[in-house]
């Protein structure tokens, strides 16, 4: 592969050369306007330069704007930096998804008491990115909250508006502020760097660009109504003046948006996988192949012989062949395992944001108690009473009886099924879904 990159160098250097000699006279006389040095004075700093030794300060290059930036920060705890995304989420109206000490004890057991926060992982919580989320979920709270953030001012068709980004650089600043950044924030820098990630960040919209919000607004409801949540929705046009209750609602119909794109995406992977599959049940398995089960052919119909001057001839024929066919099954797995990685991957996203979209909707009941107490009561209460109500007495003369009963007559209970473990139930859900 030598040859390849001496022929570039080549030809970049012809290239550099030809470029020079017809820009020879031009470039010869913008040096002499703009870098007037004498040749001794030359000489004299190149001798210099020469007897400099390596490493030397003079010969560093400079910082960058991040390097410069990042040398002035302080250190800091990942802890420190989760106590300051929680509180900066809930002041932009975000509800955390666990306490501090709650994720205290689950970074000290993973594996025992991740649950809390399965909702906000992406993998397995004792492997390297599932220990990445659990030190990173009020971070990617805070971000998720700001993404759906964004989201409400696009579906307005206010994407560009300032007010959006406005907000999000307050919030950014007393966040990066209670983190110790306060340099930074101060900076020239803090401003411009904001802004972009308000330019890049991602948004799901509930409907096609260009529908009106009317538009929008009704298809969030459509994607509520299956809930049956008490209190009614009230979209307003400016989400800076919707209430609390009103955010959440359509903070779970952005999530719901984005379960079904995600499933939409596995679904479509799927025929593949089904092909992948087949084609791995079609090729030679390790403990089934040809090779074996000539070899055991071999075994049972010939008795062992010894050929003089050939001794082992056969007995190599066939591992030779065993061989060929144990890589060529094991080429077929690892192409299965290829092919299916994007299905394995879309599938492990669907199980999460499954997770999530039931931990908001948990959420959500929550409020309503929380902000409703009395009217759910009251509710809860007339639906009891309704219940509870005895039948109307029916006139004698329409009695029948009916197997030794009156007809009227109520049935005794149906023996109800033993309470099933709601963990177990519901991560059962999961892996069928």
């Amino acid at each position: 592969m030598t040859w390849r990159t001496d022929s570039s160098e080549r030809a970049r250097d012809n290239r550099c050369i030809g470029l020079s000699q017809a820009n020879k006279r031009f470039l010869a006389s913008k040096a002499a306007m703009l870098l007037p040095i004498r040749t001794d004075d030359l000489h004299a700093r190149l001798q210099k330069l020469a007897s400099r030794q390596d490493g030397s300060p003079d010969l560093e290059p400079s910082q960058s704007r991040s390097e410069s930036i990042a040398s002035t920060l302080p250190p800091i705890d990942f802890l420190d930096v989760e106590v300051s995304c929680r509180q900066a989420l809930i002041e932009s109206g975000g509800r955390p998804v666990c306490s501090i000490q709650e994720l205290s004890h689950i970074l000290a057991a993973p594996t025992v008491g991740y649950e809390a926060v399965l909702s906000w992982l992406s993998d397995d919580p004792d492997s390297e990115t599932g220990i990445g989320d659990l030190k990173t979920v009020f971070t990617r709270q805070f971000m998720r909250w700001w993404e759906f953030r964004k989201s409400q001012w696009d579906s307005r068709g206010l994407g560009d508006s300032e007010a959006g980004f406005s907000a999000f650089l307050e919030a950014s600043r007393r966040k990066n502020l209670a983190i110790g950044f306060k340099a930074w924030v101060s900076g020239p820098s803090f401003d411009e760097t904001t802004r972009r990630r308000w330019q890049y960040m991602p948004t799901s919209r509930q409907l096609p660009e260009g529908r009106t919000f009317p538009a929008h607004s009704n298809a969030v409801k459509i994607r509520l109504a299956p809930h049956h949540f008490t209190k009614p929705l009230q979209l307003r046009k400016d989400p800076q003046k919707q209430t609390a209750w009103t955010d959440w609602l359509e903070y779970l119909a952005f999530e719901l948006k984005c379960l079904e794109k995600l499933t939409a995406t596995a679904e479509s992977l799927e025929p593949e996988c089904h092909q992948s599959m087949r084609r791995l049940l079609r090729a030679k398995q390790p403990n089934g192949n040809k090779a074996a089960s000539r070899s055991a052919a071999f075994v049972s119909t010939k008795p062992r012989q010894h050929f003089p001057g050939g001794k082992g001839g056969n007995i190599a024929k066939e591992l030779a062949a065993a061989r060929a066919d144990r890589d060529a099954s094991q080429k077929s797995i690892d192409d299965f395992i290829r092919e299916t990685r994007a299905y394995m991957q879309a599938g492990r996203d669907v199980f999460y944001q499954k997770h999530r979209v039931e931990w908001v909707i948990k959420e959500a009941r929550l409020m309503e108690n929380e902000m409703f107490p009395q009217s759910n009561w009251t509710t809860i209460k007339k639906r009891k009473q309704r219940d509870e109500e005895p039948p109307e007495p029916q006139p004698k003369s329409t009695k029948r009886r009916v197997g030794g009963r009156n007809a009227n007559s109520i049935a005794p209970p149906a023996t109800s099924h033993p309470r099933r473990n709601p963990g177990r139930s519901a991560r059962q859900t999961s892996l069928k879904g």
